[in-house]
């Protein structure tokens, strides 16, 4: 295999274990066959916003140009902070977009990737975002019918347990045993009570698994623009990394880079 193009986060299918693509151009390419094989990434010194096209010297919000950055309606604060949503008070293609991403349900669940989290996701993305966490089980708690109600949900159980993971204990695999149904029942306490008509209290606890066959001992990630070219035997694929023998590299961080990857055996 050898295929270049713009990179994108990698896409991927629902199974036993989670089937990855590679996403060059746009356009998919089965990742986990390379698994075992020696690979090479290059970066070809290039690259190229994901929104607009135009050429630049660094990315802004995993992929933009400044401009796309600065001004696009889903790089708002809102994109990490969703209780500060106003896009319904914005202009036209602010409110374009409240309808067409704000205004629909969203769901709050609670994750299992370094440990037990809290997030927001529209409900299209279910189980994608947890995939994209390299989380190993999933649970809704909560659908609201806007994004800006789901935020404030997390909001409140997040001032009792984390909204981040703790990427390298996410790699290793590093979790302790852990009840999502009992999580449920234990946030359940810290919901606010205008918005407790939208806890879920029957939704089923779902597992996922990766194709990792080995992670190194010590994570150490890969810089493209340090070094431009990583060459090492791949040995599993979790969240958006690509994990080697000797490195990892997040692939997510370099949307927009135009880069080369090969199988060299």
């Amino acid at each position: 295999m050898k295929v270049s193009g713009q990179l994108r986060k990698m896409t991927h299918e629902e199974a036993d274990p989670v089937e990855y693509f590679l996403s060059l151009d746009e356009q998919p390419v089965p990742v986990n066959p390379a698994i075992g094989r020696e690979m090479s990434l290059k970066f070809l010194n290039k690259i190229t916003c994901i929104e607009c096209g135009r050429s630049i010297k660094k990315t802004y919000d995993q992929g933009y140009c400044f401009p796309c950055a600065r001004d696009l309606p889903g790089n708002a604060m809102c994109a990490v902070r969703p209780e500060k949503c106003e896009h319904e008070f914005g202009n036209e293609q602010d409110r374009e977009f409240f309808k067409k991403y704000c205004k629909v349900d969203h769901l709050v669940y609670l994750s299992l990737t370094s440990g037990v989290k809290v997030g927001v996701t529209r409900h299209l993305n279910i189980p994608s975002r947890w995939i994209d966490q390299g989380a190993v089980q999933g649970l809704v708690i909560a659908r609201t019918p806007e994004r800006k109600l789901s935020g404030l949900i997390e909001v409140a159980l997040a001032a009792h347990m984390a909204d981040k993971t703790n990427w390298r204990k996410m790699l290793k695999g590093e979790t302790d045993p852990v009840n999502l149904r009992e999580g449920r029942e234990q946030v359940q306490a810290w919901f606010p009570a205008d918005l407790m008509r939208y806890f879920l209290k029957d939704e089923a606890v779902r597992e996922l698994h990766y194709p990792v066959e080995a992670v190194p001992f010590k994570i150490v990630s890969h810089n493209l623009d340090k070094e431009p070219q990583l060459r090492d035997r791949l040995t599993g694929i979790k969240g958006q990394y690509l994990i080697f023998e000797q490195r990892v590299i997040n692939l997510r961080k370099y949307a927009g880079y135009h880069v080369e990857f090969e199988t060299l055996d």
